[in-house]
Parts: C-alpha cells; sequence; structure tokens
C-alpha cells in the first residue's frame, strides 16, 4: 500500500467507516471496490503500517469474513468486510469533532447552551442504552453474535413506549444518589419530551450508519456495521457500552457518562 492508495482508504472509512468488497444487503458504493482491492492485496506488514496510521489518529480496523453473515465468496471479489473502530486508550485526533451528535441532537433552541448540551448529552446516553436493549437483551443476543443483526429491529412506537415505561419505573423508584441523582432529575424534568427526544436520536443514528430503515414505516434494523462494532467493544469488555438489562438505565446512565465499569458492579449487586 503506497501513500496515494493509503489515503483513498483512508478517505473512504473516514466517509463511510465500512469497506466490504462483497457488501451483504446492499449494493457497492462509489469507490468501495477499489479500496476494498487495496486492503486486500496489502501483506500483513503494509496493514500493520496502516494500523500504525490509523492508531495515532484514535482508530484501529476490524476484520471480520462476510462468510459470518451467510455470504458465499465471489471469484476475484474479497470477502472481507473492514470496520473502522476507536483505538481504545488513544485520544481521537483533533481535527475530528466527536460531539457531532450534540449538535444534531439539539433543538435549536436558546438559552443557556452549556446546560442544554449536558441535557443532551443524558438523553442521548439513555436513548443509545434503550436502541442496544432492543437490540441484544430483549432479544436474548450477546454482543458477540454479530450476524443476528439482521434480526435485530426497533420501530418509533415500541421506542418510545419502552423509553416511557422505562422512565415511569425509575420516578416510581425513587431519586437515587450520587451521579445517577443528577441524570435522574433531567430525565423526570423532561419526561413529557420523550417522543422528540427518541425521533431525533433515530435520525441521528440513521444518519450515522447505526441503523437502517426496513422498508416499514418508522421502522430500523441495526446495520452490520454497528453490530461489528459493538462486539468489539465487548471483546475489550467495556462494561459501560455493554447492553442494559432491563429499560430502567439511570444507573447505566450515568455509568456510560462516566465510562467506568458502574454497570456491572450494579449488575452483581442486584
Amino acid at each position: 500500500m503506497n501513500h496515494g492508495e493509503m489515503g483513498v482508504v483512508f478517505a473512504y472509512l473516514f466517509r463511510w467507516r465500512e469497506i466490504a468488497g462483497n457488501p451483504p444487503d446492499r449494493s457497492l458504493r462509489d469507490g468501495e471496490k477499489d479500496a476494498a482491492r487495496i486492503l486486500a492485496d496489502c501483506n500483513t506488514v503494509a496493514l500493520q503500517e496502516f494500523e500504525e496510521f490509523l492508531n495515532v489518529q484514535g482508530f484501529s480496523l476490524v476484520d471480520r469474513d462476510a462468510i459470518e453473515f451467510g455470504v458465499p465468496p465471489k471469484a476475484g471479489v474479497p470477502n472481507t468486510i473492514w470496520v473502522l473502530t476507536r483505538k481504545r486508550g488513544e485520544p481521537i485526533a483533533g481535527y475530528i469533532d466527536d460531539r457531532w451528535y450534540v449538535d444534531a441532537m439539539r433543538d435549536g433552541r436558546g438559552g443557556d447552551r452549556d446546560a442544554r448540551k449536558h441535557e443532551t448529552i443524558f438523553w442521548t446516553a439513555r436513548l443509545w442504552l434503550t436502541l442496544q436493549y432492543f437490540f441484544y437483551e430483549k432479544i436474548d443476543r450477546p454482543p458477540s453474535d454479530v450476524q443476528a443483526y439482521r434480526e435485530a429491529f426497533v420501530s418509533k412506537r415500541l421506542f418510545i413506549d419502552e423509553l416511557s415505561d422505562g422512565i415511569e419505573k425509575m420516578g416510581n423508584a425513587g431519586r437515587p444518589d450520587g451521579d445517577a441523582g443528577t441524570v435522574w432529575d433531567h430525565f423526570w424534568k423532561d419526561k413529557g419530551k420523550i417522543s422528540a427526544w427518541a425521533s431525533r436520536f433515530l435520525r441521528v443514528m440513521e444518519d450515522a450508519g447505526m441503523i437502517e430503515p426496513t422498508g416499514n414505516r418508522d421502522e430500523w434494523r441495526q446495520t452490520i456495521l454497528a453490530a461489528i462494532e459493538m462486539a468489539d467493544s465487548a471483546s475489550h469488555e467495556l462494561a459501560y457500552l455493554m447492553p442494559p438489562s432491563s429499560t430502567e438505565t439511570t444507573r447505566e446512565t450515568a455509568a456510560l457518562l462516566r465510562g467506568d465499569s458502574s454497570l456491572a458492579n450494579h449488575a452483581a449487586e442486584r
């Protein structure tokens, strides 16, 4: 892989985060065939050099054989799926806006910018955990079961219902101590805005390539990109990113915001 080819592959990964020579469930995107060919033709040394190039920017490359997902090989076509993920323990490059979702989730109204930013982050964390509940716990699926992404569905109506039920249970259980109490305050205060938060979140997740429309109205399925990324997180035992065991996710949300293992500790206590 020369520098020009490295630029081609990185530009594609930066845009789509996924390269597949023989993609399941969709057609090849513009430029994807060439990017897949470059990666498939790389030897071990070239791939390691590319990985080091990604690492210093806070990224890593994960590859999976598409045969895992029922995609038979085609002659002359790489049957590998490559996914760009975050490199554990490395800061993200300064030119990357890793809080883009905050602006995408904001309602555009005025007011205290910092307060609304915190509110948005709290809600995004809870919404993300609830989405993972649909994709994993609800269908009794471990994160390592990547190929079951085709069975991981969510509809806007059921998503809103689960959020509403979870926040109602949260309120009935009473305000917890510590960080979870701060999170509890925001959710309870804005429980009447669940539908608006959910709609914005699902739109952002689709834009980010985490979910894709099924063809049914207001229904989505997890993407293979999202499934591979979650499996990668699970392999590194990042407890705070794991799917919650219920939709009452106040403590899990606080753990996710802190980036610690409180989720695992809390689960062990129950």
